[in-house]
């Protein structure tokens, strides 16, 4: 993404040489050297793979880390944890260094052979980080992933197009009248299921049956309202910044990065609770090598660094060193923090039986369909 300054580092000492060269030894020294130095400039920089959401990193954070190593970070997108699957089942995790992952997802992707546990020792600001938001170790005692962001899911709305704004969840699920036709929900089974549930007064990891047959009708009554099933754009052309949608099922964050690009958005966490995220970051087999790596984790881990990346992107961090530095406006923002009576409400995404797990992605499918 970013790039480096060509006066940076070994080339540019050695470009500096040859401008002592030619002044000193003349111009058939210099044309005899000019030649390896071409060769020697052309030599491709060390570049680390990164798999991650779009714009779900800063691109001052990543210019920082290119020009202090010399190297390139380069990113692969992807729009839905099937998509982001999809990756890695044709891939395999050879092909990238890092990955966000959440977190419900890590034990099967080590199991896969996608992601490798973390050294912690390896990071000398893995101090900073609140254990309340670090992983539990897997049965094998090792750490499976580094917390990146963790916040909540709700509703964005358009407060200027909206003749009331919702509060419930049963608010987006049987829409009002005029805005219907309007609506984005998300491509997430566990998420869009869960929120079904949710308004449904059930826990969104529910096993029961008639719960879930009960969720399942309700996201079908609410089908011929969406307008599309999709994590949405986060730039001018959204459909909730053009006015195509009108409220939308969102993570906090990007609800709040879309009212940068129109103040009439905003931003509700319904009454009955909602899902608590945590999104890591893990290491895959990429060919950037681990150290450079673990390098990129422990720069992430600098408090001056966290915090520029959470403010940037309005997602809360789990770095208790970097909050200290953060400013009072970010801090005192409800929908990055919520309160404690809303998580008190709020519920994490656990694993479920298998056969559970294969009755929501039936569910799912016949909605995609």
């Amino acid at each position: 993404m970013s790039t480096v300054n060509v006066n940076a580092g070994e080339g540019g000492l050695m470009w500096n040489r040859r401008q002592v060269l030619m002044h000193g030894m003349g111009l058939v020294a210099a044309s005899w050297l000019a030649p390896n130095l071409v060769r020697a400039e052309s030599v491709k920089r060390p570049e680390l793979t990164l798999l991650n959401w779009p714009d779900y990193l800063d691109g001052g954070v990543i210019a920082a880390f290119e020009k202090q190593r010399g190297i390139k970070v380069r990113q692969v997108f992807f729009d839905s944890d099937a998509e982001r699957d999809q990756f890695l089942v044709k891939k395999g995790g050879e092909s990238f260094d890092l990955m966000v992952v959440n977190r419900l997802h890590l034990p099967f992707y080590v199991k896969q052979g996608w992601v490798v546990p973390v050294d912690k020792a390896a990071l000398k600001n893995f101090g900073h980080l609140d254990p309340r938001w670090i992983a539990e170790p897997d049965e094998s005692g090792r750490l499976l992933g580094i917390p990146y962001f963790w916040g909540t899911m709700g509703l964005a709305y358009r407060e200027d197009l909206m003749p009331t704004p919702p509060a419930s969840w049963m608010d987006f699920f049987r829409p009002m009248e005029v805005v219907r036709g309007r609506i984005q929900a998300l491509e997430s089974d566990r998420e869009l299921l869960g929120m079904a549930l949710k308004a449904l007064g059930h826990s969104v990891n529910t096993e029961d049956n008639a719960a879930l047959t009960a969720a399942e009708s309700l996201l079908q009554e609410q089908k011929p309202h969406v307008k599309t099933y999709r994590y949405t754009d986060l730039n001018a052309e959204a459909p909730l910044v053009t006015g195509e949608v009108w409220m939308a099922m969102i993570f906090n964050g990007d609800a709040l990065k879309l009212q940068e690009f129109n103040p009439s958005i905003r931003y509700v966490q319904p009454r009955e609770g909602t899902v608590l995220w945590v999104d890591d970051l893990a290491l895959g087999k990429g060919k950037g090598g681990r150290e450079l790596a673990l390098a990129f984790l422990d720069f992430l881990l600098d408090p001056a660094m966290a915090v520029r990346n959470a403010e940037s992107l309005h997602f809360a961090t789990p770095n208790r060193a970097a909050l200290q530095q953060a400013t009072r406006e970010y801090l005192n923002n409800p929908n990055i923090f919520p309160s404690e009576e809303l998580l008190s409400h709020s519920e994490t995404v656990r694993l479920v039986g298998a056969r559970t797990q294969r009755r929501i992605n039936d569910i799912v499918s016949r909605l995609m369909k």
